[in-house]
């Protein structure tokens, strides 16, 4: 039996998925000891890298072509939210540092590599609401949005997702796929690493 696209991205990105769940800001949340000022932090660097990697996948149009409603799975406007109702002004937002090294999201198949990981990280979103609530001033109506993502309906949205998956990648495009979505744990985990501005906050 051929093995489909999800359980070649379930099982080959595993170790990457646990490597991402290593940084401070997730231990943090973890084992409660995130304040308001590093959830902040962690919001700005979670845009830094989602807002040029959305503008990316924007330009494809194969979304339209295939029917798939790309601007229903956009997280931007979710942060731009959050850090808004956290005391960030428009302008502010709109100066935050963005990531240059975003993955390559410039074919269909390497989009949805991307995909897998940032609607997969919606799963575990409850989880990380549950937690940031207990220690937090977090409501997932008010500056918990990102990590809330879908709300009541993440599970269908996630079927919606793995559904397209199998539908749209062909046998020979799973490398593709199974490569955007290594190198976006990657570069994600990196760019979570590197250093805050002077002014944000150090864990």
């Amino acid at each position: 039996m051929t093995t489909t696209i999800v359980s070649r991205l379930r099982e080959e990105t595993a170790s990457f998925h646990d490597q991402i769940e290593q940084n401070a800001y997730a231990k943090a949340i973890m084992n409660k000891s995130l304040t308001l000022e590093t959830y902040k932090a962690y919001l700005k660097k979670f845009y830094g890298f989602i807002l040029p990697s959305e503008k990316a996948l924007g330009t494809l149009p194969e979304w339209e072509e295939r029917g798939f409603d790309i601007e229903s799975r956009r997280k931007a406007p979710l942060l731009e939210s959050d850090l808004e109702q956290l005391g960030l002004t428009k302008g502010q937002i709109e100066d935050l540092p963005l990531c240059a090294g975003i993955p390559d999201v410039s074919t269909l198949p390497r989009a949805l590599g991307y995909l897998y990981v940032l609607e997969g990280s919606t799963l575990g979103g409850q989880l990380i609401t549950k937690q940031l609530r207990a220690v937090l001033s977090v409501d997932p109506e008010v500056n918990g949005r990102y990590f809330s993502s879908y709300g009541a309906d993440v599970r269908t949205k996630w079927t919606e997702f793995r559904e397209f998956l199998l539908e749209n990648v062909k046998e020979e495009e799973q490398e593709q796929v199974v490569a955007a979505a290594k190198e976006t744990f990657i570069l994600l985990d990196k760019w979570l690493k590197e250093a805050p501005a002077a002014n944000e906050a150090v864990i």
